[in-house]
C-alpha cells in the first residue's frame, strides 16, 4: 500500500494549522549565537565606512572600508596584535583579519585583554560572561597600576568606577568613554590585596566585580568591562 502526503495547499485547514504553529515554534526556540567582538578600534583617521569611533569594538563578520586615505587603529583580540591599517577595505574573522587594496602599516605583539561581561541590572548583578582567550572564570585580573575601559549598550547608565581594597575606597575614577588609566601620583594596587571595582549608576545603584591584582606592574592594554 503507497501512501501520499498532500502537499500544504491541499491539506485540511487543521493540518494547515498545525504547520504554521510548528513553524513558530521552530523559529522561537531556535538558539541564535551573538556575534562575538573579535577588535578594539583605538584610534580612527580620516574616513572610513562605517563610521567608527576610538574605543568601540567590532564583531567578527565585520567589514569596514577605509577608502584612500582612511587608516585605523585596533587590538585584534584573537592573535593579540595591535594593527594600523591603511586604505582599502578591512575583513575581520574570528580567527584572523586581511586589507585588500590597502595595506598594513604596522602590526606588532600586544597584551591579550581581559574582558568580562557584568549584568547591568539587579536581578542579573553579577559576572555574566568570561575573560578572552578561554581564561577560567573568577576574577578580573588587573595589573598594579591597572587600566579600564567600560563598553555596552548599558555602559552610559554608570558615572564612576571607584576601587575598594577591604571596604575601603583607594581611588574613584568619573566615566567618560575613553579608557580609564591609573594616575601617576597613585598608590600602585598589592597582589595580596582584597580589591572590588565599584560601578556607580546615575541613579546611585552600584555593581561590583572581584579585581585579582597580579605581579605585572603596569598594563598598557585596558581591561575591558561590558555592561549589556
Amino acid at each position: 500500500m503507497i501512501f501520499e502526503i498532500a502537499p500544504l495547499n491541499r491539506a485540511p485547514a487543521s493540518a494547515r494549522l498545525l504547520y504554521s504553529l510548528l513553524a513558530i515554534l521552530i523559529v522561537t526556540f531556535t538558539p541564535v549565537l551573538a556575534a562575538q567582538p573579535v577588535a578594539l578600534i583605538t584610534e580612527v583617521t580620516g574616513k572610513v565606512t562605517p563610521a567608527l569611533d576610538a574605543f568601540t569594538e567590532v564583531e567578527a563578520g565585520s567589514s569596514i572600508d577605509l577608502g584612500t586615505d582612511g587608516r585605523l587603529e585596533f587590538l585584534h583580540y584573537p592573535t593579540c596584535q595591535k594593527v594600523i591599517a591603511e586604505g582599502g577595505k578591512l575583513s575581520l574573522t574570528a580567527e584572523n583579519f586581511r586589507v585588500s587594496k590597502g595595506k598594513i602599516v604596522d602590526i606588532s605583539k600586544a597584551e591579550c585583554p581581559q574582558r568580562v561581561q557584568l549584568a547591568s541590572n539587579e536581578a542579573g548583578a553579577g559576572i555574566a560572561g568570561v575573560v578572552l582567550r578561554g581564561a577560567p572564570k573568577g576574577p578580573l585580573k588587573v595589573s598594579q597600576r591597572p587600566r579600564f575601559l567600560l563598553l555596552g549598550a548599558a555602559a552610559g547608565q554608570f558615572k564612576s568606577l571607584e576601587v575598594m581594597n577591604a571596604g575601603k575606597s583607594v581611588l574613584v575614577m568619573p566615566l567618560n568613554g575613553a579608557p580609564l588609566i591609573w594616575p601617576e601620583a597613585g598608590e600602585p594596587l598589592q597582589p595580596s590585596g582584597d580589591y572590588v571595582a565599584v560601578l556607580t549608576g546615575a541613579d546611585s545603584s552600584v555593581r561590583r566585580l572581584p579585581l585579582q591584582v597580579t605581579n605585572q606592574k603596569n598594563q598598557n592594554v585596558p581591561a575591558i568591562i561590558q555592561v549589556e
